[in-house]
């Protein structure tokens, strides 16, 4: 065990030295060992996740039909196709074509809510569009039809893409096909480092046992115009002796520049949760409610991925098949009270994919990158903000009135790295319609969402109590409390990786029940330092208003024709 500790810390610290002699290189060949496993996703080993439920209700089933799922029915060993669902008060009709097993097929039931493998080039893709009931052994079938009551299904498994399995899994099994194991932990090690490159200071909260990450801060503020206000949603920070501990580090090939850090904390009745939008606008919420419908920009049904918060989350349709300019979702919301308000809440990330995008559009600046950088720090936040709009970065809000959409307000770039809960008021008035139709865009693959739902406003939000730090020490023992208590030209600053620093914040007795909000404000610089001539010709093409997606989808266009080039159309 201790040759293991010692061997894995000599692994882990020879690359590092490597990396810091060798870095641009090293970058350069992860980059393309990148690409290699991006693909890998689209065309080679995916991972596929069973929702399990038992005694599935008639809804469940009906809504999983009108998505075109395709049932297959399990009785004792046999498992049969099902060409055509009925619905009825009681009970489903189910009209089966043939047996579903095929020769070297695993058809084996599944470990409740468990975890398999497949292969696009097998055609094993199609069990991402099956759902597989488990009947009673009792149930008969005459003449190809059976009528099964709801309460003779014992259970149903909906069949579904995991992305994070697929991820890891790729990542570590496209490295375990490298010969040796010292390249393997190099090309690991790199190959996070690039993928979360162009990010944000990361915090970590003290969840009753260790530091856990919860999210990322001021996202997008990559230039000091861009500097904003954050709110982070804190909900598995708990007191350590009285006082709450987080974590501010930098991981990243960046500077970060933190002026503020505060907790604000509001008491308020048990059942209840507040959440601060990104004007510092407190609201005070209770019961939300999920989407009656939701279909992609396309037209796609896709509400069982966005109605809860579970594993589900929507992508994006398949990038192999002419990737879109934009994407989101068109939302439909009963109306239940005639308010002239409502609150939209929103659970989503941005994609690793945008940050790609993006350092490959910076890297065209070629030698003109500093220079470049230089003339942002001093540029108008305004105009900023404008060109991220006309790029379809952030993801922008409209409502339906008066027969037409309505730009409302965007929710800022939240990051990469973790899935961020945030609120934006939306003005009903002038809605006559019974239903609330909201959409959802941004650039294709830009961001992914786990769960919409709306809210009314419960009541005024109570006051926050702001809670200053009292202790902020760093991993080299330098005290930064001042620089991170107030809005002003002081600044904590992290300009290598590893940089971070502990900060504690008074945790006064909660009588009811608590929420806890990060607020923050900075900025933060990435580093790059890209060589030869400046691309300027596509470079000007590029800014201009919407030409960043036309970019997207060529890089995209241009990485898969590549990868067929090489593997050949059998790979797909």
């Amino acid at each position: 065990m201790k040759f293991g500790s010692f061997l894995l810390s000599l692994l882990l610290v020879l690359p590092w030295k490597l990396i810091q002699k060798h870095r641009r290189v090293l970058l350069k060949i992860t980059a393309g060992l990148i690409l290699a496993l991006l693909l890998n996703l689209i065309a080679g080993c995916f991972y596929y996740k069973a929702t399990t439920s038992y005694q599935p209700a008639a809804e469940e089933l009906s809504q999983l039909s009108d998505l075109g799922k395709k049932f297959i029915v399990h009785r004792n060993f046999d498992a049969y196709q099902v060409t055509t669902v009925r619905f009825s008060e009681d009970s489903v009709q189910l009209f089966v074509s043939r047996s579903y097993y095929v020769e070297g097929q695993d058809i084996s039931p599944m470990k409740p809510d468990g975890v398999k493998r497949y292969r696009k080039k097998k055609g094993d893709a199609r069990l991402l569009n099956e759902v597989h009931l488990y009947v009673k052994p009792g149930v008969r079938m005459k003449d190809q039809y059976w009528q099964v009551a709801y309460s003779d299904i014992e259970r149903l498994d909906v069949y579904n893409h995991s992305t994070g399995h697929t991820i890891s899994y790729s990542v570590l099994f496209g490295l375990a096909m490298v010969p040796v194991a010292y390249v393997a932990v190099v090309a690991l090690f790199l190959l996070v480092m690039l993928l979360t490159g162009n990010s944000c200071p990361f915090i970590y909260t003290w969840d009753g046992q260790d530091f856990a990450f919860a999210g990322e801060i001021y996202s997008g503020a990559v230039y000091p115009p861009l500097e904003r206000h954050d709110y982070l949603y804190l909900p598995d920070l708990v007191p350590k002796e009285g006082q709450y501990e987080l974590k501010i580090s930098n991981q990243l090939e960046e500077i970060q520049h933190t002026n503020l850090l505060e907790i604000l904390a509001f008491d308020h009745p048990a059942g209840k949760t507040v959440l601060v939008d990104k004007y510092g606008q407190a609201h005070l919420l209770n019961q939300g409610m999920a989407p009656s419908k939701a279909f992609s920009l396309e037209g796609e049904n896709v509400l069982p991925l966005v109605k809860e918060q579970d594993d589900l989350i929507y992508l994006g349709k398949d990038p192999s098949k002419d990737p879109p300019l934009l994407d989101g979702l068109v939302l439909e919301f009963d109306r239940s009270h005639p308010d002239q308000k409502a609150l939209l809440m929103l659970e989503a990330k941005n994609s690793f994919w945008l940050d790609f995008v993006y350092q490959n559009f910076r890297s065209m600046l070629g030698a003109s990158y500093q220079m470049w950088t230089k003339r942002q720090k001093e540029g108008d936040p305004d105009s900023m903000e404008s060109w991220s709009l006309s790029q379809h970065i952030p993801l922008a809000v409209y409502l339906w009135k008066n027969g037409e959409w309505v730009f409302q307000d965007y929710f800022h770039t939240v990051g990469p790295m973790a899935f961020k809960t945030d609120i934006l008021e939306l003005d009903l008035q002038g809605i006559d319609e019974e239903n609330i139709r909201i959409k959802l865009e941004s650039g294709a693959y830009f961001w992914e969402i786990e769960s919409v739902a709306i809210f009314r406003e419960s009541g005024p939000a109570p006051e926050a109590r702001v809670l200053k730090a009292v202790e902020a020490i760093t991993e080299t023992g330098v005290p930064v409390l001042e620089e991170l208590w107030y809005d002003d030209d002081l600044y904590y600053l992290q300009p290598e990786i590893g940089n971070e620093a502990v900060v504690k914040f008074p945790a006064p007795p909660v009588h009811e029940a608590r929420t806890l909000i990060l607020h923050s404000k900075g900025h933060y610089d990435i580093l790059q330092d890209p060589k030869g001539l400046p691309r300027l010709k596509t470079l000007n093409e590029i800014r201009q208003p919407g030409n960043f997606n036309d970019y997207s989808r060529e890089l995209m266009q241009n990485m898969l024709e590549e990868h067929i080039w090489a593997y050949g159309p059998e790979s797909y």
